[in-house]
């Protein structure tokens, strides 16, 4: 995948993720049927790189990895609003349980941000979630994760609160994409800030008045799908999203500065640029009953957990082609907290 990992071409039907319960009992047809819808999507214009027709790139990982993984699932948070080390800059939609969603997306800049060491992290993304349960998709630069300092597309998936697992390891994902791995590296633009769309939504059953549904990522303009997690993973995801946001993370032990969020400048009110800060744009949710119909969110407020550190700006509809607009970046510095 001309990122230095090593990833195996796996015929589709062996990959680990149909191990799952909720696999074993699915046939074969259904099984093709998301092969060909994810054929049919695929076309994403990385030439030369991924896997042969009817093979899936799975990444290899070794003990190490596994273990790299677990550290960082013991500190990643499941309470933003208290947790060491942790700073956000986000817009997220109000807590309303009667919400339901049926999908998010966003554009997200990428930046391939220096100043990231050892076991820390940044990451520019959007959540979906009910109760416990969350869906994360974005790209992050994550040395303990990865080993290198590269942007990267990952995901992170909480369950009931109390398993959280991340990329390819979460149990029951199926890789439909076979140029675009979890874990794909963004290669350098030479500095020019450059944005990619991402959306997290249902993909519903074709059979006439099903509710069957998979969650589903998918990425560029196109919306090609880079994969599936089966709903039964769940507690309360499993059936709709409640709330959702999107914007920037950082984390660094206590006992380290935190890093920059993105550039390292502080976005205001009254002064901000995309040029300089990290940013999302296209914002946009889908609710229950409408046909898929992503509109900008209603009922959303602004969180930054170090304002004097981390800022977000809420530009609004910014005009058309950039539709809704948030900015969020800062210098960061913070230590012990």
């Amino acid at each position: 995948m001309g990122d230095g990992d090593i990833y195996d071409c796996i015929d589709f039907y062996k990959q680990p993720g149909f191990n799952h319960p909720f696999w074993k009992n699915t046939t074969f047809e259904m099984k093709q049927k998301l092969f060909v819808e994810g054929v049919r999507t695929n076309d994403i214009g990385f030439k030369g790189v991924g896997c042969p027709h009817g093979t899936v790139p799975i990444r290899r990982i070794n003990e190490d990895d596994l273990i790299r993984a677990k550290i960082l699932s013991n500190i990643h948070p499941s309470n933003l609003d208290d947790e060491p080390g942790h700073h956000y800059a986000i817009l997220r939609t109000k807590a309303y349980p009667e919400r339901k969603l049926d999908g998010i997306e966003s554009y997200i800049s990428l930046l391939n941000t220096t100043g990231i060491i050892e076991s820390q992290y940044r990451a520019f993304q959007l959540t979906i979630s009910n109760g416990l349960d969350s869906i994360t998709a974005g790209f992050t630069v994550n040395p303990l994760l990865f080993k290198d300092n590269k942007t990267r597309l990952y995901t992170h998936v909480t369950i009931d609160g109390s398993t959280q697992c991340f990329n390819q390891d979460c149990p029951g994902y199926v890789q439909i994409s076979s140029e675009i791995p979890l874990g794909w590296t963004f290669l350098s633009t030479d500095g020019k800030n450059y944005s990619e769309k991402l959306r997290i939504s249902k993909e519903i059953s074709d059979k006439p008045n099903s509710t069957e549904f998979l969650w589903t990522l998918y990425m560029t303009e196109q919306n090609s799908i880079i994969g599936f997690w089966p709903p039964t993973l769940f507690g309360k995801l499993s059936e709709f999203g409640n709330q959702a946001n999107w914007g920037g993370e950082v984390y660094s032990p206590l006992d380290q500065p935190s890093p920059p969020m993105g550039t390292g400048i502080l976005p205001q009110t009254e002064s901000w640029n995309t040029v300089y800060s990290a940013h999302s744009w296209w914002i946009a949710c889908a609710y229950e009953n409408t046909n898929f119909n992503f509109v900008s969110p209603i009922d959303t407020e602004l969180y930054t957990s170090d304002p004097q550190t981390y800022n977000i700006v809420d530009a609004g509809y910014h005009d058309e082609n950039w539709r809704r607009l948030i900015v969020y970046d800062g210098p960061g510095g913070i230590k012990g907290a």
